[in-house]
């Protein structure tokens, strides 16, 4: 794939990983046997913490610092906004599309909506990087999609609590609501403690060089692993724990533990992903599925038009600001 440029190019990485998943679950179901599926345990408590590590730890901080009310603008009003606006077209949809779509409720909609609100930016990020678009825009699109990932995970895990109610009342939406706040600054808080730490600990660590990279890797998924058992943002822990201690333990480790660290989380990322997309691939072929051409037609058209009035809103609303 990286050999053949016309191919890369092309198509991005994550799609070939899907459809090399495809193939795989293809076989495996061809000779009788089930094929794996990822469960969200494994996916929360080992693929995803390093990804967000990855980009949290090596965030270049002053470009993002700078334009940080830029990209919480995409990244969290940006993201609400796909979310609830695919979600109640969706559900619209199911309620004039006859009797095969009319028990798609409005949580399950939304619940759908935040899921696929996030964005993956890596095969556009890829292109700006061979023509070297400047620093602003790089730094924005990463930014928000480092953040939307957040968003859309306390999203998806508040519409799966309305969904156990018997029935979501407006002290629902209102706590719901201010658990939005408290869980994202909650996690950041956690995050800022640990990052402290690690900042810290690293100063007593010239005598055991060796294990300079394991305090870093710890920390921070002591981090998550914190967060998430308060029912916090535990990507948010790990974003603000990584962009907390990397001045610190970089300044007080060997350049050798920063090559280990360097190396091993871009290698540790990767893996994750790679897993990520070939078991996209694999789940896909797995399970039964009800297939209907409106509601997923319907939803390639509101992600499109989500997408774009989403980032007119917010380019005006930006523009606005700046003449004010």
């Amino acid at each position: 794939f990286h050999v053949i440029p016309t191919v890369s190019n092309v198509v991005p990485e994550s799609c070939l990983l899907i459809v090399v998943g495809l193939l795989v679950g293809g076989l495996i179901k061809a000779v009788g046997e089930i094929p794996p599926v990822l469960s969200s345990k494994v996916f929360f408590l080992y693929l995803l913490p390093p990804i967000i590590l990855d980009a949290g730890y090596f965030l270049p901080l002053r470009s993002f610092s700078e334009n940080l009310g830029t990209i919480l603008m995409f990244a969290v009003v940006g993201t609400l906004w796909n979310a609830f606006f695919i979600g109640s077209l969706l559900f619209a949809v199911c309620q004039i599309s006859g009797p095969h779509l009319s028990n798609v409720g409005l949580l399950d909609n939304l619940l759908f909506g935040s899921i696929i609100s996030a964005v993956d930016p890596v095969a556009v990020l890829a292109v700006f990087e061979e023509i070297h678009i400047n620093e602003l825009l790089h730094i924005l699109v990463f930014g928000e999609s480092l953040l939307n990932d957040a968003v859309t995970v306390v999203l998806y895990h508040l519409f799966e609590e309305y969904s156990a109610l018997d029935q979501v009342e407006f002290r629902d939406i209102a706590l719901g609501f201010l658990s939005f706040f408290v869980v994202a600054l909650g996690g950041i808080f956690v995050g800022v403690v640990y990052g402290i730490i690690a900042a810290f600990t690293s100063r007593f660590t010239s005598h055991i060089r060796v294990i300079e990279p394991l305090f870093v890797f710890l920390y921070s998924y002591m981090a998550y692993m914190s967060a998430e058992l308060f029912h916090l943002s535990g990507i948010m822990a790990l974003i603000a724990s990584g962009v907390v201690m990397r001045p610190y333990v970089e300044a007080n480790i060997s350049h050798k533990s920063h090559t280990t660290i360097k190396y091993f989380l871009k290698m540790w990322s990767s893996v994750s992903e790679t897993l990520i997309f070939i078991f996209l691939g694999v789940s896909t072929v797995a399970g039964p599925h009800s297939w209907n051409w409106t509601y997923v037609i319907c939803t390639l058209i509101f992600c499109l038009i989500a997408r774009v009035l989403g980032i007119a809103l917010n380019l005006i609303q930006t523009v606005f600001s700046m003449n004010m």
